[in-house]
């Protein structure tokens, strides 16, 4: 942590130092300080701004040049503290970059790579060998998935396939597993049978048609709606279409399933108000002129005197009443689900063509309430909590109480939201010897 703080200081203050110059001098900056990858994120910056910028695309082949030559010391390091796992990662990540960056280290730094692959090598063939007497298949997989550089390199494909006869022979096993637990309600599972059973090219053959008893194939809105307003308008149209987006939310939710058995309904209740009252009204302001009078003391001679005068000019008042009250209500996997947005606001303005300037006056607009605004803020924060609702609704369902009471549909339906739940990658490890995350890789679950 106290690191990481330093280097953000540190960042901070080159870039302080740099001030307004361009950003390939801000990534120059960064380079003298051997912030090789902060540099390089100034250049990439700076092409993508200007793809012929020749300067820009040069200091950045230096700077991932001392990125790849810093990372082989890294993995000599990593290596030499026996983190031979952590030392084929860095590598790993090195190899995939040279191909993305299109480098081919030369000098030290090849010798270096060379080095550092013939230890990955004897590693790789330790680890396939370890794995490959697995009672699971699918770690064997994403070792060769999650090292392909690697292996590429070290030319270990026909040396890895000759485990691919026993890999085989415990898929089908595993598939077979999965197909006895297949029945009418796992729907869930079924697909991921079908999908495990596809990878490792194993025909798969549901027992049944499943069915999702806690699922819905169909959403009924029930719709209310009171709208009073003071002119035709699109915020009427607004309204019916976040019914339209609440559906869709729906429909792109887990709770939706063409196989589901129930109908999902969900009453939505509104009423929106606006309206607009116009009053017109004179006004007046008081003001004194110089005029010249006649001088009662001297006659034929005039004074100036104050004389008092009234400029009167009518003003257009207006005031909005603006009122929204809309919820939402419905029952969801024997659960109530309700949220309500409410939003109130009397707002007064005028208009007037006065033009005075002598008293301040010049021609005002009114300013009138942005209802679209207002109304929009409260729909799409309606929208939202549904949309929060789904998924709060699914995990309390799925990852609470009830996680462990269908062997494996549950954790799968868990899994959709709360991959990283503990049941969900204890349950993964115990029957496939991987973690969730590592099978969704995998399988695209």
């Amino acid at each position: 942590m106290k690191t990481t703080k330093l280097c953000a200081i540190m960042i901070a203050g080159v870039l302080l130092l740099s001030g307004c110059k361009s950003l390939v001098e801000k990534g120059d900056k960064l380079y003298e300080a051997g912030m090789y990858d902060q540099s390089a994120e100034f250049y990439e910056q700076a092409l993508a701004e200007d793809p012929q910028d020749v300067e820009a695309r040069q200091r950045l082949t230096l700077a991932r040049n001392k990125i790849i030559d810093r990372g082989l010391i890294d993995v000599r390091m990593l290596r030499l503290s026996g983190n031979h796992t952590g030392a084929a990662l860095k590598l790993e990540t090195l190899l995939r970059n040279q191909v993305n960056w299109h480098i081919e280290p030369i000098g030290p730094m090849a010798e270096t790579q060379n080095e550092e692959l013939r230890y990955a090598t004897s590693w790789l063939r330790q680890e396939a060998l370890s794995l490959s007497r697995s009672a699971f298949p699918d770690p064997f997989r994403y070792f060769e998935l999650r090292y392909a550089f690697l292996i590429a390199n070290a030319r270990l494909g026909n040396t890895f396939a000759q485990y691919q006869a026993q890999l085989q022979v415990n898929a089908e096993r595993q598939c077979e597993k999965l197909s006895t637990s297949q029945s009418k309600d796992r729907l869930f599972l079924q697909r991921f049978y079908r999908k495990y059973c596809q990878a490792w090219n194993i025909a798969s053959h549901p027992a049944q048609r499943v069915t999702a008893r806690a699922l819905y194939s169909e959403i009924r809105i029930a719709p209310k709606l009171t709208v009073q307003l003071h002119d035709t308008s699109t915020q009427k149209q607004r309204l019916q279409t976040v019914l339209s987006q609440l559906n869709d939310a729906f429909r792109d939710s887990l709770w939706y399933h063409p196989q589901g058995e129930g109908t999902f309904t969900l009453n939505v209740h509104a009423t929106f108000k606006h309206s607009r009252n116009t009053k017109l009204v004179n006004r007046q302001k008081h003001y004194t002129l110089e005029q010249p009078q006649p001088d009662p003391n001297e006659p034929g001679s005039f004074i100036d005197v104050e004389v008092a005068q009234t400029y009167q000019y009518p003003v257009t008042e207006f005031t909005e009443h603006y009122s929204l009250d809309m919820m939402y209500l419905g029952r969801l996997g024997g659960q109530r689900i309700e949220h309500k947005v409410d939003d109130s606001q009397v707002h007064h303005t005028q208009s007037h063509y006065a033009d005075f300037p002598d008293l301040d006056l010049e021609p005002q607009q009114a300013q009138f309430l942005d209802v679209s605004t207002h109304l929009d803020k409260q729909l799409t924060e309606l929208h939202t909590q549904f949309v929060a609702d789904l998924d709060r609704v699914w995990l309390q369902t799925y990852c609470e109480d009830q996680l462990g009471a269908a062997d494996g549909e549950y954790v799968l339906r868990c899994a959709k939201l709360a991959p990283q739940h503990d049941y969900v990658n204890n349950w993964f490890n115990q029957h496939f010897g991987l973690s969730y995350q590592a099978m969704s890789s995998l399988y695209s679950l």
